[in-house]
């Protein structure tokens, strides 16, 4: 009985010391100025659909971001791609967001951090209106590094074509595995999505 209590230890000590890190997935939501604000707050790419996702590890902020904006993706010579920042860039007094806390082991936080330095590099594929944009792009870092299941690129484009469809697939991650999740409200001038179903 005692050895069966010292393996029962000796791994929940392992368990605890491999899940130390924890990294954020932000969230903005998508927008479009309020009835009566139409001329005072700005019009954002895509509209109620739009939004942005990225994610954060150890101070830095992973964004895909568009640099031409092409309709069709053009990998071999890509004018958009993956950018490192200190944090995120939406007014977070005022917009809708959402961050959700995710623990990592420490391989999965060495393998994230490789991932960092090697998309900012070098981006291995174009952002495209009709191709990988930030939901895309963010989903397959998180399954480089085990958190999400891999899907082939054209998959993971139609299944995360805009931040809403990843956030939900998020979200019931977290929610299932009892992740913190913190939400904000935005300002009144704008009208923003709404989580149908999840809260």
């Amino acid at each position: 009985m005692k050895l069966l209590l010292s393996i029962c230890l000796v791994l929940c000590i392992r368990v605890s010391v491999a899940q130390t890190d924890t990294i954020k997935v932000h969230f903005l939501y998508g927008s479009i100025p309020a009835k009566n604000f139409k001329g005072a707050e700005p019009k954002y790419f895509g509209g109620i659909k739009g939004g942005h996702v990225n994610i954060e590890a150890r101070g830095m902020v992973l964004d895909f971001m568009p640099g031409k904006c092409p309709i069709f993706p053009d990998n071999k010579h890509p004018s958009g791609g993956f950018r490192l920042n200190h944090s995120v860039y939406w007014d977070t007094a005022s917009s809708k967001w959402m961050t959700i806390l995710v623990p990592v082991s420490s391989q999965q936080m060495d393998r994230l951090l490789q991932l960092f330095a090697s998309n900012t590099q070098q981006t291995p594929y174009d952002y495209a209106v009709l191709g990988v944009r930030c939901a895309a792009a963010s989903y397959d870092v998180l399954s480089e590094i085990g958190l999400v299941k891999q899907m082939s690129r054209r998959k993971n484009i139609a299944k995360n074509f805009y931040p809403k469809l990843m956030r939900k697939r998020i979200v019931k991650m977290a929610r299932k595995r009892n992740y913190t999740i913190i939400r904000h409200e935005g300002r009144s001038s704008r009208k923003w999505e709404k989580d149908k179903g999840l809260f």
